[in-house]
């Protein structure tokens, strides 16, 4: 017991004291969070005891060894050491198989559950966001293998793998991040916002803590504040851009070995992913991201698992007060996820892998707007959205390829009437990764086709407009969210590459028209301009994002766009600009 809280530096071998209580105060006295503060999200905290470097896929394992690998002298900025840049929420849009080397498959440098061939794509088929070396949502995350003191590699690991008792199965993880985006925008929202120039900026710190109960047990919250400022800025008009602190996450997760297949199920607040990333990538602009409170059930087998959800929004306040935000009634997900890990093969002397996923996502809005020639019909909605996505990879080719049909109603506010919905969505991309070259680029094309209303026909009507509204990510389509995945048809080419071991380059050039010429253009997610343009052709984006993993607690990305508006679009009032961003974060 004398030498219980010791830990093995990792090259000299020496020990030293840490006691947990130490530990713990220093934490909070030095007010570290707020320095280093984390995206908190995702683990479905696997069993303490599995052998994590065997649910590595096959094709993404080092060379099999009987002892984890030991590190010697970790350099905090060596390139060889870092996580996968993928792991990056804006980057979970993109199709690419995100195959990890040698280096990258060492347990010490992963963190995943025990999710089998579902942990392939760092972790972004498991339905939980990317999960490599820390994952989109933190509660993602499993630590429990620096139990083993050869996997300590980094000065933040005595916080990550806390044991509370003497087999270590009743033990505590703390993360943390910190994130701040500036924003500069020429002409923003094609120029209806009337502010220009605009210099925004937001920031938001997050504290996770993950108590593990032994095996099938699990708490985890999170704390999440963010404020929001600039300069002639617009658009902090609800309570996500500036709240104070609060339950950003609180759930209790049970788990276990059934019928074949790791389940459990998670009751409280939470994120969620499961969906496309051009359906929902958890909203990550706004100072605080999306969260639900509700129930989720998930089970993985060999190469199928499947999710069940009923989800309601927080209900963010705008009077900035901590701890207030709300369970909220007002939105609500609700549906299945279900994903086919086809079996393995080799093609052109590539491991490939492919996944087939199925889902139904319905949606409640009490509050929704239909487009019309003048204004809005404001009002309420119920869609129902049954789909199918097929994506990975066959040898250099990756590719995702979905489509959607959305069904159900739309009634009008103050007794107006009901109107039944029918809309589709199609969404492609597709690239050839030269794995030989500089870079290991992947050059490909991106299509869309989002379904839009008719505003000429009559108020009992069908209405054909397609809805995301719980925000795709930015990086699927338009990194300044001037333009939503609501009636559009988009076209273009698309680049990714890793210059260096630790930058990526993500670099997209989509041309967009409405899909029809009588209903809105719309902002991402779902609120329509008031531009009535006659003409189809919308806009053409050039845009590329820049980002540098300093460190694998260090990541600093600058983002840059031209919105070049179409003809019919200026003669409708609407204005060319540019936008431009930049992101820090400091995680642990």
């Amino acid at each position: 017991m004398k030498n219980k809280h010791r830990i093995t530096h990792p090259s000299s071998g020496k020990q030293f004291r840490s006691p947990l209580r130490h530990l713990v105060l220093s934490t909070v006295l030095t007010g570290f969070p707020c320095v280093l503060a984390a995206p908190a999200m995702a683990e479905t905290a696997p069993n303490a005891n599995v052998n994590h470097h065997a649910q590595i896929p096959e094709e993404f394992r080092s060379a099999p060894q009987t002892q984890s690998p030991r590190v010697s002298k970790p350099n905090p900025w060596s390139s060889s050491l870092l996580p996968p840049l993928e792991s990056r929420p804006e980057n979970y849009a993109q199709p690419q198989t995100l195959i990890l080397t040698k280096q990258q498959s060492n347990p010490a440098l992963l963190h995943q559950g025990p999710w089998g061939i579902f942990n392939s794509n760092t972790g972004a088929a498991s339905g939980w966001g990317t999960v490599g070396y820390y994952a989109i949502s933190r509660w993602a995350e499993d630590w429990s293998n620096l139990r083993d003191k050869k996997n300590r590699i980094d000065f933040m690991d005595p916080l990550k793998y806390i044991p509370l008792n003497n087999s270590g199965s009743i033990y505590l993880t703390f993360s943390g991040n910190f994130r701040q985006h500036n924003f500069y925008d020429q002409r923003a929202g094609f120029g209806q916002t009337k502010k220009d120039p605009a210099y925004r900026n937001n920031f938001r710190w997050n504290v996770g803590a993950d108590l593990h109960l032994g095996e099938h047990v699990r708490l985890y919250g999170e704390l999440m504040s963010g404020q929001a400022g600039g300069t002639n800025y617009y658009g902090y008009n609800n309570g996500r851009w500036r709240s104070k602190l609060d339950a950003q996450q609180a759930f209790v997760e049970i788990k276990g070995h059934l019928l074949n297949a790791n389940m459990g199920v998670m009751v409280g607040r939470m994120t969620f992913l499961d969906a496309p990333a051009y359906f929902t990538a958890g909203s990550v602009y706004p100072t605080i991201p999306y969260s639900w409170n509700g129930v989720r059930v998930y089970s993985f087998w060999k190469n199928f698992r499947v999710d069940f959800f009923d989800l309601t929004m927080t209900n963010w306040t705008l009077n900035n007060v901590p701890f207030r935000d709300q369970v909220g009634y007002r939105t609500r997900l609700f549906g299945a996820y279900t994903s086919y890990a086809a079996p393995s093969f080799t093609f052109l002397g590539r491991k490939s892998q492919i996944f087939v996923d199925t889902y139904y996502l319905g949606f409640l809005l009490a509050s929704a707007q239909i487009a019309q020639q003048k204004g809005v019909l404001n009002g309420s909605t119920r869609r129902d959205t049954p789909g199918m996505r097929i994506w990975g990879n066959a040898g250099p080719l990756e590719f995702s390829v979905g489509g959607s049909w959305q069904g159900g109603y739309f009634n009008e506010a103050n007794h107006g009437p009901s109107r039944s919905v029918s809309a589709y969505s199609f969404n492609a991309q597709a690239s050839w990764r030269f794995a030989k070259w500089w870079g290991r680029p992947a050059i490909g094309i991106q299509a869309d086709d989002i379904s839009g209303g008719d505003y000429t026909k009559g108020r009992n009507s069908s209405w054909g407009s397609y809805m995301s509204p719980f925000v795709p990510s930015a990086y699927y389509l338009d990194m300044s969210t001037y333009l939503g995945n609501q009636n559009l048809i988009d076209v273009g080419p698309i680049l990714t590459m890793s210059p260096t071991p630790n930058t990526t380059l993500l670099a997209k050039v989509p041309v967009v028209w409405r899909n029809s010429t009588n209903d809105a253009v719309y902002s991402n997610p779902t609120a329509p301009y008031g531009l009535r343009p006659h003409g189809g052709y919308t806009a053409t984006l050039p845009q590329a994002s820049f980002t540098w993993r300093a460190t694998r607690h260090i990541t600093f990305s600058i983002d840059g766009e031209y919105i070049f508006a179409g003809k019919s679009m200026i003669k409708a009032g609407a204005s060319s600009g540019a936008y431009v961003q930049s992101n820090l974060e400091l995680t642990f």
